[in-house]
Parts: structure tokens; C-alpha cells; sequence
């Protein structure tokens, strides 16, 4: 599959065009139609401040299935990808060891040494930037797909071109209304809850792991009084490396685990293995291997531009559970974090509706995973409120983003290219489930 590039400039300030321009990366894959349809099929990754260029290359398979109909155009959402990257090399470097002072002491010098100002780099931008590129492009409108905090993008999209939006596929939604920040140690440990008591459940995970949430505490605890140095090679570049395992490795790990039903499969074994044999060389591989794809994945200057213009504002002091989040393996570390460096970092322009509930009749396809640590079906849910023709799937035993499991990619390129969702035939996501949990280093049982 091939894919036209090309870089488009658009000014900073969009209110003011005669303003210093940015270089946006765009690409279109040309539809295989003898008459393509009218539209184009769009997706937007999430985070905030990953490439939506990054998603279209990992989600090849899948996103080439709807060449068969109409183009596909997909932008790299600026201050991500190749679209004039916000990057922040100080915050990257060990974020997952930051205490909130030198969170704080990165953040400013992240400010210091940014090329373009972070207050033109929020959603309400890159809305914006979304219809200027479909007018230029010359398409009647958009089908719409996206991904965890795309999701807001694509409902804001909807808001503010309703004639322009065909069709919209939120898949691990982030209803308007809701702050990303207070509540996202509170689902993690709701889905950790639910991976141990699935343990429980599963008697060869059981007999094998009787004892895990004690494990995780006494591995906690161990951690936290003593890290462990450790020499390994590098999972991603096999360089030998030296770390100091703690406990926000393991949070980390645990964390980004449970996105994924194949990853939390792994996550009783792994406790069992560092709390009873001191066995932590998986926690650390594991540990330096997502934070090498979240530092390269994410672009951070664009991801406090978002956070700390359409979350941090708008928290509730009043309505967070500090009780409930200390009380979960994360803690309040992480929503201290994003308070710090939204002490100092200046919020952007943004819309004035883009935190209402949505209210549209545009066809939207909402996707849910059953087990998502950060985005609940619970929000699919509250998002479906406000739409009048839409459809809320929850996939069983699935994480954060469901649109490459099973029979869904087939069941959304079927409604993209029909747009009525009372035609959707969702009979076939009972076929999906948990993968069952590894008990050894051969994997689950036979």
C-alpha cells in the first residue's frame, strides 16, 4: 500500500494568516473505486501527542480496507508526528521517575526551548486544521474515526462542522464533559481489580497464584524501601543498561499492561515471579520497553498544550476522590504531576463549547472495550446521551482501542460505507474474550 505525502502550511494563529506558518504532514492512501465516493475516511490517534501518521502505518491492514470505497486522508495533528513537533526532552528523559519538583523543573525548561508558541497547539486548533484540509482537498465531507483522546478531536469536529461530518467511529471515547486527570488511577485499578479477581476465577491461574494481590503489595513495599540494581539489555535497542528498579517501574508497567487483553495476561506471572523469586528482570524489560515507546510515541509540549487548556482548568476539587486514588496502586503522584506542570505552562485558544456534551444526529458508531483501564465502557455510555442515531458496542474481555479486534474491523467498514447504524450486526464481537492468563514461561494452560 502507497501513500501521497506532501507538507501543507497553515498559519500558527489561524485567526491571523499573515502569522509565522507551521509545515503539517499529510498523507492520502487514493481509493482502488473506478468513481470514489465523495468523502474521505479520516483516523486521529490519541494520547494527546501521538502521530495519527504513526496509527495509519501500525493500522495498515485495517485502514487500507476502506481504499475500497473513498480516499483516505490522515493529518498529523500539529505539535505531533512531522506537524512541527512540540517535543520535550527534559520531561522524556525519566519521567517515570520524576517527584513533582523537577516535573515542575522540566516543564520550564521544556518552555524555554520550544520553537512555536504551545498556546495554538489544543483540539480547538486542530479541528480547525482538520475542515481547512478538507476544503483544500475538495471533499464533500469526512468519515471520521478516532482513538482514545482522537475521540474528542473527532466529537468536536462533529460540533462544529455537523454538515461536513458523513459519519463518526469513536472507539475508547472521552466523553466532552469529562476532565482527563481525577479519574484515570481510579480505572486503572478498577481494571486491575477485575484482571486479579478473573485470576481467581481461572483455577489454573488460581492454583498457580493464590496469593496475588499480597504478592503486589509485599513487591510494593519491597521496592519502595529498596530499589534493585539491575544490568540488562535493552529490550528495543539491545544495548546493555543499567537500572535502578522502583516502584514507579512497576506502575508503569502495570499500567500499560492492562491496555491490552494479551499484556495483562502476563501480569500474575510477572508479580509471582518478582515478589516470591526475585525474578524483576521482566518488570524492567517491560518497564524500559514502554518507556522508550512512550517517549518516542508521544509528543509531550503538544500533550500539556491539550491537557492544560481542556482538563487541568476544569477540574473539580470538590468532586475528586483523593481517598479512592490514593488508595490504588498509582496514587495521587500522577494528577499531582499534571497540576505541576499546569501551574506554569499557559493555557490556548480553545472553543467555547468544546467542553458540553455533544448533541448530534450525525451516525456514530461508539466502541468500548470491557476491560479499558482508562477510557470505561461507562463513558461510551454517557457520550451516547446526547446522540440520536448512534450505537454503543462494548467489545468482552478487550482493553483501550477495539477497532483491530476480531470482526470489528469488518463491522466498522461495513457502517462507514452504509452510515445507518441499525444496520450494524454486532452478534459477532461475543466471539471475543480475555486471553487466558500465562501460569509458566510456555504460557496458558493446554
Amino acid at each position: 500500500m502507497q501513500a501521497e505525502c506532501a507538507t501543507w502550511q497553515q498559519p500558527l494563529d489561524r485567526t491571523d494568516p499573515s502569522d509565522e506558518t507551521l509545515a503539517l504532514f499529510v498523507a492520502r492512501l487514493k481509493s482502488t473505486a473506478i468513481e470514489p465516493a465523495k468523502d474521505a475516511f479520516t483516523i486521529v490517534n490519541g494520547g494527546p501527542g501521538g502521530s495519527s501518521i504513526d496509527l495509519l502505518v501500525d493500522m495498515a491492514g485495517v485502514v487500507g480496507a476502506f481504499t475500497r470505497e473513498r480516499d483516505v486522508i490522515v493529518i498529523d495533528q500539529r505539535g505531533t508526528g512531522r506537524s512541527a513537533p512540540l517535543t520535550c526532552e527534559a520531561i522524556t528523559d525519566r519521567a517515570e521517575e520524576y517527584t513533582e519538583e523537577q516535573t515542575l523543573e522540566a516543564t520550564k525548561d521544556c518552555l524555554d526551548n520550544l520553537t512555536h508558541d504551545p498556546r495554538f497547539f489544543t483540539t480547538s486548533v486542530g479541528v480547525e486544521d482538520l475542515e481547512a484540509l478538507r476544503e483544500a482537498l475538495g471533499y464533500e465531507q469526512l468519515s471520521l474515526y478516532g482513538i482514545s483522546y482522537g475521540t474528542r478531536v473527532v466529537q468536536q469536529y462533529v460540533r462544529r462542522y455537523p454538515v461536513t461530518s458523513r459519519v463518526a467511529v469513536i472507539d475508547g471515547v472521552v466523553p466532552p464533559q469529562q476532565a482527563l486527570g481525577p479519574r484515570i488511577a481510579i480505572h486503572s485499578q478498577d481494571a486491575l481489580d477485575q484482571a486479579l479477581a478473573r485470576c481467581v476465577e481461572e483455577e489454573s491461574c488460581n492454583t498457580a497464584f493464590p496469593n496475588l494481590a499480597a504478592e503486589l503489595g509485599a513487591l510494593r513495599a519491597s521496592l519502595e524501601e529498596s530499589p534493585v540494581p539491575l544490568s540488562i539489555p535493552h529490550p528495543v535497542t539491545g544495548k546493555q543498561t543499567e537500572i535502578e528498579l522502583t516502584y514507579p517501574h512497576v506502575m508503569m508497567w502495570l499500567r500499560f499492561s492492562l491496555y491490552a487483553t494479551e499484556t495483562t495476561a502476563l501480569i500474575p506471572l510477572t508479580i509471582h515471579e518478582a515478589a516470591v523469586s526475585q525474578n524483576y528482570i521482566p518488570i524492567a524489560s517491560n518497564a524500559l520497553r514502554m518507556l522508550h515507546n512512550i517517549t518516542t510515541a508521544l509528543n509531550y509540549g503538544m500533550h500539556n498544550a491539550v491537557i492544560c487548556t481542556e482538563d487541568a482548568p476544569f477540574y473539580d476539587e470538590q468532586s475528586v476522590d483523593y481517598d479512592a486514588m490514593d488508595a490504588t496502586y498509582i496514587g495521587g503522584e500522577m494528577l499531582g504531576s499534571l497540576k505541576s506542570i499546569c501551574e506554569v505552562w499557559p493555557a490556548g485558544y480553545i472553543h467555547d463549547d468544546i467542553k458540553q456534551p455533544l448533541i448530534s444526529d450525525t451516525p456514530t458508531l461508539v466502541l468500548s472495550g470491557e476491560l479499558d483501564p482508562i477510557t470505561p465502557p461507562a463513558w461510551g455510555d454517557m457520550s451516547m446521551q446526547g446522540l440520536s442515531q448512534a450505537k454503543h458496542i462494548i467489545a468482552p474481555g478487550q482493553g483501550h482501542g477495539t477497532l483491530a479486534r476480531g470482526c470489528i474491523p469488518k463491522m466498522v467498514l461495513e457502517f462507514v460505507e452504509k452510515t445507518n447504524v441499525t444496520e450494524v450486526d454486532d452478534s459477532c464481537v461475543k466471539h471475543l474474550g480475555a486471553y487466558p492468563f500465562f501460569i509458566d514461561a510456555m504460557g496458558p494452560p493446554p
